[in-house]
């Protein structure tokens, strides 16, 4: 008891954990309570790009699980269906710059062009990563089994 008045007491010992690959090579694991530990080793950059590639999928999976919330497959079927409509006014105003051949397009018709471009690129990317989040089981779909 007089320990404890005067801090002298030792802390209950916890488990301990089994330290992350990481913390192998940064020099933050602690060895086992009473087994003396080698030191480790240093890693490679195969080993730490092995490791690092492996975290970052576990964070992306974890936050867009987070950030996806109640996703249904309407929803993703009207990103679709906007893709291609976006697609579709960009091939139509490139068409419609071919109708008159006497004229050159001006710097408004171009700034329209690029602009419709952009659009339809951005969604289109977007909705390539919905499509491999799916695929990777990061984001889930109301009604739907992931695999």
């Amino acid at each position: 008891m007089l320990a404890s008045l005067t801090g002298n007491a030792k802390p209950s010992a916890a488990p301990a954990k089994e330290p992350r690959f990481a913390d192998l090579f940064n020099g933050r694991a602690k060895p086992k309570s009473g087994t003396p530990q080698p030191a480790p080793a240093t890693p490679t950059v195969r080993q730490f790009l092995y490791q690092l590639i492996g975290d970052a999928k576990k964070l992306s999976r974890r936050e867009a699980l987070n950030a996806v919330i109640d996703a249904s497959p309407r929803e993703i079927e009207r990103l679709a269906w906007l893709v291609a409509r976006l697609r579709g006014r960009y091939l139509a105003q490139i068409v419609d710059l071919g109708n008159n051949p006497e004229m050159l397009p001006g710097e408004l018709e171009i700034t329209e062009l690029r602009r419709s471009r952009e659009r339809y690129e951005e969604a289109e990317r977007g909705f390539a990563s919905i499509k491999a989040a799916l695929s990777e089981g990061e984001i889930v779909l109301r009604g739907v089994r992931p695999e």
